[in-house]
């Protein structure tokens, strides 16, 4: 076989691949995760159940696909977000972009983090790696922002006393095992961060915010812009007259 053949062959298949999942969000977005059928995603792909076998051998495999590419599209949005140089700026970014993508592509979002499909077991090799990538690129974020005395630290000392023994023993415990070197006030500070956005981003897109606010765009900015200001104190600036460093500010 040539290699032109075989370059083409792998575009078609790539191609194919591509409509498949394209059919199959879409099969998403109608019928919901326990509803995807493999027989529907062939019929709008046109193709036999057969030949759909041969990239998805079960709706379980289908499933996982969507999933890892779910948690990745969304890190990605996530990561785009947080580009920049201020790390305040970057951890507004990245929680803004974590709802924008959420609000934007609630079946995906649904399935990646809500009820869990019937029968379903996520398999851990495939999905871990994904499913923890903005946890990470977050928490990236957060030890930046202490290392640069950006946190501010009646946030932490409050914290810190609220802290029960149970809650700082689970989170060094966790702190060693990923090499972190956070003090635990710090990275409970992260996790209410990413747990507080993580809820209101769900109530969000599964319609619990709706009867108390039809728009919930305003409601959504406040609640994370608030959080924010807590937690961040904003960047030294230059004193006019000295140039020395003027005293943080919230």
């Amino acid at each position: 076989m040539t290699t032109a053949s075989t370059g083409l062959r792998a575009r078609r298949r790539q191609e194919l691949l591509a409509a498949i999942r394209t059919a199959a969000l879409e099969e998403l977005r109608r019928s919901g995760a326990a509803g995807l059928s493999l027989r529907a995603v062939a019929r709008d792909v046109g193709i036999a159940v057969s030949a759909l076998y041969r990239y998805f051998p079960s709706r379980d495999e289908l499933l996982t696909d969507l999933i890892v590419a779910a948690f990745d599209a969304h890190a990605d949005a996530v990561e785009a977000g947080g580009a920049h140089d201020d790390v305040g700026e970057a951890l507004h970014g990245v929680m803004h972009a974590y709802r924008a993508w959420a609000v934007a592509h609630p079946a995906e979002f649904g399935l990646a983090y809500g009820t869990p499909v019937p029968g379903y077991i996520a398999p851990p090799e495939h999905t871990v790696r994904a499913g923890t990538r903005i946890g990470r690129f977050t928490l990236g974020l957060v030890a930046r922002a202490y290392a640069e005395e950006r946190l501010n630290p009646d946030t932490l000392h409050r914290r810190a006393a609220r802290q029960s023994p149970g809650t700082a023993e689970q989170l060094q415990t966790w702190s060693k095992r990923h090499g972190q070197q956070l003090p635990t006030e710090a990275l409970a500070a992260w996790l209410d961060l990413f747990v507080h956005l993580h809820g209101l981003v769900s109530m969000e897109v599964f319609g619990l915010l709706r009867p108390i606010t039809p728009d919930t765009t305003p409601y959504a900015i406040e609640v994370i812009d608030t959080e924010l200001a807590a937690l961040l104190l904003r960047p030294r600036r230059s004193s006019p007259s000295s140039g020395a460093d003027a005293t943080h500010t919230r």
